[in-house]
């Protein structure tokens, strides 16, 4: 008793052969074309990031890091152009097979290859993490803009170290002396703080 509306395209005969058009088409469109563009457009960047050279002179061990830095970025658009190819090729495939009838339909299996292909642009930020000291820094900067902002001054606790020095008398043979401790009471030695008032006089004339 239940209807339902199903909308399916209507080819001419024979459909069959329309049908593989259709999923070939689908396949270098939204596979074959993209990953060839991403790989053509970073293989340029890294050439032309691999032969740029420093202004000035520059010392072995700065060559060698500037080297090391270059390598570890090629490294980075490498690795996204290979995830970019392994992400989205299982749901290619899968149509493809599924339009060749190879196999037979499965949802289950469709949505584990369609989520796959969708998080391919997910790893990218922990790529870029990952290999680039400058999005690193960047990061860290952000993070700490969205940390608590620290106390003020007069809500902290009072420290339980003294903040004052301990000061020197002159002696009359010309030798310094460690100032009694007897000079301060004990609720200001443990509370750091000072009464100008109970300060007695620190240089002594001989």
């Amino acid at each position: 008793d239940i209807v339902r509306s199903l909308c399916l395209p209507d080819f001419p005969e024979p459909a069959d052969l329309f049908w593989k058009y259709l999923d070939l088409a689908t396949f270098i469109l939204l596979y074959i074309l993209p990953l060839l563009i991403i790989s053509v457009a970073y293989a340029r960047v890294a050439k032309k990031l691999w032969l740029c050279n420093t202004i000035g002179d520059v010392t072995t061990e700065q060559y060698l890091a500037l080297r090391r830095k270059k390598k570890k970025t090629i490294k980075m658009l490498m690795l996204v152009v290979v995830l970019f190819a392994l992400c989205w090729f299982p749901l290619n495939c899968y149509v493809l097979l599924l339009s060749s009838k190879v196999i037979r339909t499965n949802n289950a299996l469709y949505f584990a290859f369609h989520w796959f292909a969708m998080s391919s642009t997910c790893y990218n930020p922990f790529i870029y993490c990952w290999l680039n000291e400058n999005f690193r820094v960047e990061l860290k900067a952000l993070l700490s803009m969205c940390q608590r902002p620290p106390k003020p001054q007069e809500d902290r606790p009072p420290s339980p170290v003294a903040s004052f020095r301990v000061a020197w008398t002159e002696k009359s043979n010309g030798r310094r002396a460690p100032l009694p401790n007897n000079l301060l009471p004990s609720s200001q030695l443990q509370a750091g703080k000072t009464d100008l008032s109970s300060v007695e006089p620190i240089v002594a004339m001989s």
